[in-house]
């Protein structure tokens, strides 16, 4: 579901903008689908989106204040707002002639949440609910070994 602007429309209402590949809100994503909202990040423009996008988190930022900010051209903007909405890690409003667009921040807690599952499960690297590194983390120095 899209973000709602000041004038409470949202583009996901109108069917030109319908997520069809989006990943799914559920806690079953497959790797498949996490690999490839990983693969949309790997893309230095898409990922400096990404960034400017979170800079204006919550609110986002209009199509054309991005393309300032980042000196890309409009069809190549479109192109990887498109891919980025497409994996589910942007979502676009309209607000009167504006479309904005803004990070989804439940989508990139999922993908952090999976970088860690596994170290947080196995040797406690990393405490789950505040994703900071815990002792175990920590590089100690050896102690059988000269300064």
């Amino acid at each position: 579901m899209g973000s709602v602007q000041p004038n409470g429309q949202s583009l996901d209402n109108f069917g030109y903008f319908d997520d069809y590949r989006n990943m799914s809100n559920s806690q079953s994503r497959s790797v498949d689908e996490i690999a490839a909202t990983f693969a949309a990040l790997g893309q230095a423009s898409r990922l400096n989106i990404v960034r400017l996008l979170l800079s204006a988190y919550p609110q986002g930022l209009p199509a054309g204040e991005i393309q300032r900010e980042l000196g890309i051209t409009a069809s190549t903007l479109s192109h990887h707002l498109d891919k980025l909405r497409q994996v589910g890690i942007v979502q676009a409003a309209k607000d009167r002639q504006w479309i904005w667009y803004s990070v989804r921040s439940d989508t990139l807690r999922y993908l952090i949440d999976f970088l860690f599952e596994e170290c947080c499960t196995r040797n406690r690297v990393v405490d789950p609910d505040t994703l900071e590194l815990t002792d175990i983390g920590v590089p100690r120095p050896c102690p059988d070994c000269p300064d």
